[in-house]
């Protein structure tokens, strides 16, 4: 049994519902040419659906989204493809009926256009992109030249403070030598002046 309802509302979008019995799949389709856009809103009152969009041109038929196990879905799409048909399926994992309320919005429909990414947006961002990673790898490598230098300072500092150690040592063994030495003189010297 499928329900339908359509519904134009102030923002010029196309709002329809499907109820779906337990294993049933729901398909529409819909025709783009180049740059088309659309934006859909799919909601349930079950998170146990799938949702697969594909769109089939005249060279091939390319997942764009498929997924299962939500809500709610949302997906944007700019076409690439001088003509195109997106497909929209809708599949009920559930073991009673699911009511499915969907928003669609195509080209000019769409109410904030400058919300949707143009490919020319997606090149800018890709620039971007590249420039982020060019600057998370100099800071990888900022990174590990600190690291290097932190062990490379601990090493040292261990061996300057053994270092330190060892003429601490030394100091102390020459000024015990020293001062057995100056003992045994002012012994002599107190000695000698009392023989004499």
């Amino acid at each position: 049994m499928i329900l339908l309802l359509l519904v134009i509302n102030s923002a010029y979008c196309l709002q329809f519902g499907y109820e779906a019995e337990k294993g049933q799949q729901i398909c529409f389709t819909d025709n783009f040419s180049k740059e088309d856009v659309f934006d859909i809103r799919i909601s349930a009152n079950s998170s146990n659906y799938g949702v697969k969009i594909a769109e089939a041109n005249s060279q091939s038929i390319d997942s764009l989204y498929d997924r299962k196990g939500s809500w709610e879905h949302n997906y944007q799409y700019q076409s690439t493809s001088a003509t195109a048909h997106v497909r929209y399926c809708l599949t009920n994992f559930e073991n009673d009926f699911i009511m499915f309320n969907i928003t669609y919005k195509t080209g000019s429909e769409l109410a904030n256009m400058g919300k949707v990414a143009k490919i020319s947006d997606l090149n800018q961002m890709g620039g971007i992109i590249k420039k982020l990673n060019t600057q998370l790898d100099d800071i990888k490598r900022e990174r590990s030249f600190l690291i290097e230098k932190f062990d490379y300072m601990s090493k040292l500092q261990g061996s300057i403070s053994k270092k330190q150690m060892a003429f601490g040592f030394l100091c102390l063994g020459l000024s015990m030598i020293i001062t057995v030495i100056t003992v045994n003189m002012i012994k002599r010297i107190l000695r000698l002046k009392k023989e004499s």
